[in-house]
């Protein structure tokens, strides 16, 4: 029963992929693989926002740790560190959301505009 929906999408594929020939799959790749490096740098702007704000997260593990730090297994230098990427994140954070438009239009406009041979 968990494998129905692969199933039924596998069928509902069948079609389409045996229809279509080898000349117009040989020039969908290339024309796909002209695209990629537009669509991962659009990708690259938009999965950089998530990221900075994981790391505002290490500015109270920083701090936490750098209060157990007296305790066995936990380094004041670890805290330290961590401390200091967490004060410097929402910058980082700002930046990140101020660039992602810029990225995401470049990027899918480089895409689009990528010369198909």
């Amino acid at each position: 029963m968990r494998h129905l929906p692969v199933l039924i999408t596998l069928c509902l594929l069948q079609g389409p992929l045996r229809a279509a020939d080898p000349g117009t799959v040989v020039q969908a790749a290339a024309a796909a693989r002209q695209c990629a490096p537009g669509l991962v740098r659009a990708g690259k702007g938009i999965v950089e926002v998530p990221l900075q704000v994981a790391q505002c997260l290490r500015l109270p593990l920083g701090l936490v740790e750098t209060v157990f730090s007296p305790l066995p297994g936990v380094g004041l230098a670890d805290g330290l560190k961590d401390t200091g990427a967490g004060l410097v994140a929402p910058f980082k954070l700002c930046i990140a959301v101020l660039k992602m438009p810029y990225e995401v239009f470049c990027g899918v406009g480089d895409a689009l505009v990528a010369p198909v041979r």
